[in-house]
């Protein structure tokens, strides 16, 4: 008998690394446009009503304006915010149904934060993603940058989000952390 391995794709996204907690929601290629979210910098959003600012409530607003634009089987994030998204909540981020609902909760995006506060300096991702190597994870890749936040790919690098020796290494390497989001792609439990 012949097993196939089932390759799992999980979307991630990491806003802000705070108080040692890892915070996340999720996202596709098309958030990174570069387009201004439309966010007044008093919290108004584009529509006028006030921006959550925790990260969970900002993230539970974030997943109901999917729900409502669109995307029905959008997941509530987690009690730190993390929003995940796996083949199993049954969400496409390549259909157009989440492109519109993205388009339509950019100001509620939790990236929306991290890329209004300017690019990243490549000095500091770097100095970053050696200190996860250092501590760890050698096959740690170099993130891209992508404005006010990185892009990693932990699938291609054959590293799992949730093992202790990425997470030991997240933990050491919080007073490196240079800033912005992540989009943390593939990953999935190993």
């Amino acid at each position: 008998m012949t097993r196939t391995r089932k390759h799992v794709r999980t979307w991630v996204i990491v806003p802000l690394l705070l108080s040692g907690a890892l915070l996340a929601g999720c996202s596709d290629d098309a958030s990174s446009s570069g387009k201004d979210s439309g966010s007044a910098s008093s919290g108004e959003d584009a529509g006028g009503g006030t921006t959550p600012t925790d990260p969970r409530d900002r993230a539970l607003a974030y997943a109901q304006c999917m729900r409502e634009n669109g995307v029905p089987k959008f997941p509530d994030p987690s009690d730190g915010g993390a929003l995940k998204i796996t083949p199993e909540t049954g969400v496409d981020p390549g259909s157009p149904e989440f492109a519109e609902a993205q388009e339509a909760c950019q100001d509620l995006s939790p990236q929306a934060q991290s890329q209004n506060s300017g690019p990243l300096d490549s000095a500091k991702v770097a100095e970053w993603a050696q200190c996860i190597r250092d501590h760890g994870v050698p096959a740690f890749p170099d993130p891209q940058i992508n404005g006010g936040a990185m892009e990693i790919d932990l699938g291609k690098a054959g590293i799992g989000r949730d093992d202790s020796a990425f997470q030991e290494a997240m933990q050491a390497c919080q007073s490196a952390w240079p800033g912005g989001g992540v989009m943390i792609r593939g990953g999935g439990p190993k």
